[in-house]
């Protein structure tokens, strides 16, 4: 029968000792299912003995017989795939020991080819559970999970020394459990995670891991606005600059805004048909009541339900002429968004500083304390470029691979899983 490199070009195959026959292709059952499997020899002429190195002069090795394994390759059509590969077997006449030849399709006393191996890698990079994976590379749980642990214990989990700039944060893993992560503000790669978020837990970790030499030379550290990590910032990192991420700030007064709103629309609730109309306006338009005012279109006529063809100035005009009280609210608002997006840390303090109205919600004068608590803080994020805008995209892929793995018993393996999902994954520029 005639040699055929055409199976080895469809499977990438590169050893070219491997060599198939024609109708080298057949279907079985196994385990209840129907496969494909391709016959295969791995045969050549050994230069020399594998075991005592001895050269091969004048047939001082000769063939022995064959063995044959069971390889898992990729799927190729629509059936799982097998290569029953026979290995020949050789005996040395110098040592009178035997040995096969090796290959690089698959790792020594393994049967799991090794572009499996590299397709489950690519498949750790998306969003899919190891039981998915399992399936669609037809191997077990359990070897998804080996590969997991030897990719992650290639890579160095801390290599002692720490960038200049860190961003620290934490998501939720189980239910009543926060876990504590922290990467690199510039480049988003991931760090370290740990399985609390507890001060002790933290500052353990930091000093175990990294010098004080090393922790002296961190410049700044990005935070939301838990004022527990403050304290050990401040004991870890003595020479960084603490940075409230903006994002959260906006967030803090917007969530005081929409609050407020709430609170004046439900007055209007259960009312005359008249009230009921504007009750129905302020809930259509939250959106716009919140949006930057330089955004708004004063030019742009659109329909709107509840209000007809109207500009997004018009309809803003219209909801705030309902109560004074809310125009002062939202006047105060602006104010102050337009004051952390321009960065204007001067605007910023005088609108803090200066007397507040009555009129003023009492959300609003809640998240104006809180402010000014964080102040010394907010300031720097309006002078470094650094935010946790990395670190939130982060947290919120980890949330999808927990949702779609429906969680994890195994805090060990649910960290592996991350890390190999980002590290395989390139890094882009940090854009500020």
């Amino acid at each position: 029968m005639s040699i055929n490199n055409n199976i080895r070009n469809l499977l990438d195959i590169q050893d070219k000792n491997i060599i198939f026959q024609d109708n080298c292709v057949t279907y079985e059952e196994l385990k209840g299912k129907k496969c494909k499997f391709i016959e295969g020899t791995l045969t050549t002429i050994p230069t020399k003995c594998l075991k005592c190195h001895a050269p091969n002069e004048s047939s001082t090795i000769y063939k022995n017989g064959t063995q044959t394994s069971k390889i898992t390759l990729p799927m190729c059509g629509i059936y799982p795939t097998y290569l029953l590969l026979r290995k020949q077997r050789y005996v040395c006449k110098s040592c009178h020991q035997s040995f096969t030849l090796p290959t690089e399709l698959v790792k020594k006393n393994c049967f799991i080819s090794n572009q499996v191996r590299s397709l489950i890698s690519v498949k750790l990079t998306h969003a899919q559970s190891i039981k998915s994976i399992a399936q669609d590379t037809f191997v077990s749980e359990t070897t998804v999970q080996r590969i997991i642990n030897k990719l992650v214990s290639m890579q160095l989990p801390y290599d002692m020394q720490l960038p200049a700039h860190l961003s620290f944060d934490e998501f939720k893993y189980a239910k009543g459990h926060m876990a504590f992560q922290y990467i690199d503000a510039e480049t988003g790669k991931i760090l370290g995670i740990l399985d609390d978020r507890y001060n002790s837990t933290i500052i353990n970790h930091f000093s175990g891991h990294y010098s004080r030499t090393t922790r002296n030379k961190v410049k700044t550290v990005t935070i939301d606005m838990n004022a527990g990590y403050v304290s050990v910032i401040k004991e870890l990192f003595p020479n960084a600059k603490i940075i409230i991420d903006r994002f959260h700030l906006v967030q803090l007064i917007s969530r005081s805004m929409n609050k407020y709103r709430i609170q004046m629309m439900n007055q209007l609730k259960k009312s005359s048909n008249d009230n009921m109309k504007k009750y129905r306006r302020l809930k259509q338009c939250w959106k716009l009541l919140l949006k930057n005012r330089k955004d708004i279109s004063s030019v742009i006529y659109n329909y709107y339900r509840l209000f007809g063809q109207r500009t997004e100035e018009g309809i803003l005009d219209e909801v705030l002429s309902y109560s004074p009280l809310l125009k002062e609210n939202y006047e105060y608002y602006q104010s102050l968004l337009s004051a952390i997006q321009t960065r204007n840390i001067t605007l910023f303090q005088s609108i803090l500083e200066k007397d507040i109205s009555p009129n003023i919600s009492n959300y609003m004068k809640t998240s104006i304390k809180t402010l000014k608590k964080h102040l010394p803080y907010i300031e720097n994020s309006f002078i470094y470029p650094y935010n946790n805008g990395r670190i939130e995209g982060i947290n919120n892929k980890i949330k999808v691979l927990n949702r779609i793995a429906y969680g994890y018993r195994n805090f060990n393996h649910y960290r592996k899983r991350i890390i190999i999902h980002f590290l395989l994954k390139p890094i882009s520029t940090m854009i500020s």
